[in-house]
């Protein structure tokens, strides 16, 4: 996924004409076009829910991608030329964090937060943090801005709601010593108090593979549909 920059690609506000929402679409760079892109943070979750949604199928969901995926779909597929299927994997990686071939390289580490679990603890923390209202902030702020916002949570000296719980989770229990006995046991249900329930090892890094293996399937559906259509 594309890293924060103080030099970011080139952003505007696209309102939806079915919702009449309005949200940031950014300009990715494809064969030599810019290919506007609907890369806000709610767009992006959106994007993760619907694709592990065993519920919907994979032709519903290629009917619905590029509608999800870009401002202006018949743009995109022009510029997409001959492989639509790679110009879409590589957007998917770039923009949502979802990795549909299976090469991206991946930060390997324990389970850190999970998107419904914590939403409030996001929330929270964004206005307490930064004064960003969750509302306008999701559709303002690319995801990857989103990630970076976050991150930088962990690394200030002030506390939120949402670095709390993550601290908690990753904190590495002391050497049992005779004198430390109140610290490992206040430790330890800090650590009950913020687990996750999910039974997945990281289910951020969960949640975007069976996002990524959707996506992949709905691909496939869309190249075959191509096909029959000749």
């Amino acid at each position: 996924m594309r890293r924060p920059s103080l030099t970011q690609p080139p952003s505007r506000e696209h309102v939806d004409e079915v919702s009449g929402e309005a949200e940031t679409v950014t300009a990715y760079e494809w064969g030599g076009a810019a290919v506007w892109v609907r890369d806000s943070a709610m767009r992006a979750l959106r994007v993760i829910e619907l694709f592990v949604d065993e519920s919907v199928e994979p032709e519903q969901k290629a009917l619905w991608l590029p509608h999800m995926m870009f401002a202006d779909p018949w743009a995109a597929r022009d510029a997409a030329g001959d492989d639509p299927q790679a110009m879409a994997a590589h957007i998917a990686w770039e923009a949502y964090g979802i990795d549909i071939t299976g090469g991206r390289a991946h930060d390997a580490g324990a389970a850190a937060f999970d998107w419904a679990q914590d939403a409030g603890r996001i929330r929270a923390s964004l206005m307490s943090a930064y004064g960003l209202d969750w509302a306008g902030a999701s559709r303002s702020l690319s995801f990857c801005d989103l990630c970076g916002l976050l991150g930088s949570l962990m690394e200030t000296a002030e506390s939120s709601p949402f670095a709390e719980a993550v601290s908690a989770r990753l904190a590495k229990p002391p050497k049992p010593t005779k004198w430390n006995r109140e610290e490992r046991e206040a430790l330890e249900a800090r650590k009950r108090h913020f687990a996750l329930k999910t039974a997945a090892a990281d289910p951020v890094r969960a949640q975007n593979d069976a996002a990524a293996d959707q996506f992949a399937a709905a691909l496939a559906a869309a190249k075959r549909k191509a096909a029959r259509n000749g």
